[in-house]
């Protein structure tokens, strides 16, 4: 059986001062009334019951799961402190093989816009599928890139298997502008979404190959699942991503392209690029006066005061009643170099 399992962890420091350390973006409503971790949630329930989807959240987000989300506890992973996507879904699919040796898994991260659901639920099934056929091997779905972005991993195609369903060559994280510029010349690269589709049992056994350190701490934790030594045992691992630990290790990975209307919504270029028609600007607020101003993302969280612009075109203001910031949106990566500087300047604070 696949289970989905939803990534809501970190902080999302490029959505910042709206996302903090105390209050992350899958719990804040950027695209609609829902927040992002409910959007991804009620995505979801269009194709699986609500007894197969889980979560993996931080014990600081404990809370804010069960107030957004009619979800049962013990479909909540919780996580002591975040170290990273690897021990996160690995977490999930120790856990997942007690509700069912043979789990088939399925990662969703909860910071995604996806404007096709349906087809996109379809192409997650087909891989479930496909998963089945080739027990011993990772999907990836891949999105086709519609511009040079440099805030994504990219994947290599090689050559097919069966319809639509290839073997990858490659891996690449988040490249530079001109390679970014070359995978698109060259056709045989998407977008990595990030959604991988494996089995509980097999990525455990990777772990055991490529990620010894990290699966001798998972066998910790199978031991004693308990809080004080769960902590104990994240005190000890290192910070690190599936992609980095895992995948880019990986020699038999397979990739589904899925042709639909696809954002992570990891800073505020990509919020705007989603919600903008045409040149005009995006706000969340009606007090909003512009002269000659096009393809900004302007919002502020005071709905008292008057936002005004005169004359700019692609930038991003966006007001909280704690801090205020402004930048190009091609610059919208640099915010979490900005975030460095506040520490280092002593306003921890606004963090």
């Amino acid at each position: 059986m696949l289970y989905p399992v939803i990534l809501s962890g970190g902080v999302g420091q490029r959505l910042w001062p709206v996302s903090n350390q105390n209050d992350p973006k899958q719990f804040k409503a950027f695209l609609d009334d829902k927040t992002l971790l409910q959007n991804t949630y009620n995505r979801l329930l269009r194709a699986f019951d609500k007894e197969s989807i889980f979560l993996v959240t931080g014990l600081s987000g404990f809370d804010s799961v069960k107030a957004q989300l009619d979800i049962a506890e013990k479909n909540i992973f919780i996580e002591p402190s975040g170290k990273g996507t690897a021990i996160a879904i690995a977490l999930a699919a120790l856990r997942l093989q007690n509700v069912d040796p043979e789990a088939s898994i399925v990662t969703i991260c909860t910071d995604h816009f996806v404007k096709e659901e349906d087809k996109y639920l379809k192409i997650i099934k087909k891989a479930g599928e496909m998963l089945a056929k080739h027990p011993d091997r990772l999907i990836v779905l891949g999105i086709k890139p519609s511009y040079p972005e440099t805030g994504y991993g990219y994947i290599e195609l090689a050559d097919t298997i069966a319809k639509d369903v290839y073997n990858v060559k490659s891996l690449q994280e988040k490249p530079d502008l001109n390679t970014a510029k070359k995978y698109l010349e060259a056709g045989n690269y998407l977008w990595s979404s990030s959604v991988f589709v494996f089995k509980a049992k097999q990525l455990l056994d990777w772990y055991q190959q490529f990620l010894p350190d990290l699966y001798q701490a998972l066998m910790q934790i199978k031991a004693d699942d308990s809080r004080e030594n769960m902590a104990k045992v994240y005190s000890q691992i290192k910070n690190i991503s599936i992609d980095y630990g895992l995948l880019e290790k990986l020699t038999n990975m397979l990739c589904l392209p899925a042709e639909v209307t696809w954002a992570d919504i990891g800073h505020w270029r990509s919020l705007r690029d989603v919600l903008k028609k045409d040149n005009s600007n995006v706000s969340n607020t009606k007090n909003l006066v512009t002269i000659d101003s096009h393809n900004n993302l302007l919002y502020s969280f005071n709905n008292k005061k008057l936002v005004t612009a005169v004359g700019v075109e692609d930038m991003i203001l966006v007001e909280t009643d704690e801090a205020i910031l402004l930048c190009p949106a091609d610059r919208a990566q640099d915010i979490k170099i900005l975030l460095e500087e506040i520490k280092k300047q002593g306003f921890d604070k606004y963090l």
